[in-house]
């Protein structure tokens, strides 16, 4: 089995605002230390799983499956361009007032599909997410929780303000670090 780091896409590995949707692939910009934080990743031998709701296209806020499946291109390629490699990435297009379904986080259905897809250890695995679906989507699979930012409202095994912080903690095995939100 293998162990794994499931990040969440928009404001985790990409800049992102509350509220605003990125609609199109030209509009992804990676955040400073999110290749830095991939490849750390990459190099101490997890997996890489991007696991990320998009319910704009359900939501109609003018995105399409295939605005969708461009934008996560443009996050591989940009990450790849920097050293840095995403194994898996799924995403979930549904929209819970809309429909219903396993996959949105805090369900797990992604990090269930990836499992199966990657024979992944859940007790060596982590997700990192900048909001509290991300966290509670993590210990519902109960696999450890890394917060990014001042957004995480509900208890992680650790939070910080950056990723890049996150796969150091991570790495130094959760000791040594401080609290930092």
């Amino acid at each position: 089995m293998r162990k794994a780091i499931f990040f969440d896409r928009n404001g985790t590995l990409n800049d992102f605002k509350l509220g605003e949707y990125i609609t199109k692939a030209d509009e992804l910009v990676l955040l400073k230390d999110a290749a830095r934080a991939v490849k750390k990743a990459n190099a101490a031998g997890y997996l890489c799983i991007v696991v990320t709701n998009q319910g704009g296209v359900i939501h109609n806020k003018g995105i399409t499956y295939s605005d969708v499946e461009l934008i996560n291109e443009r996050l591989i390629e940009l990450l790849e361009n920097e050293g840095a490699k995403i194994d898996g990435l799924y995403f979930c297009p549904h929209y819970s007032e809309v429909e219903s379904c396993d996959c949105r986080k805090p369900k797990t259905g992604m990090i269930d599909m990836a499992m199966r897809d990657f024979d992944i250890n859940l007790q060596d695995s982590y997700m990192i997410g900048d909001s509290d679906s991300d966290i509670l989507a993590g210990k519902n699979a109960r696999i450890k929780t890394i917060g990014i930012g001042e957004r995480i409202k509900v208890e992680a095994n650790f939070c910080t303000y950056n990723v890049e912080d996150a796969m150091d903690y991570i790495l130094k095995g959760e000791k040594n670090c401080p609290k930092l939100v």
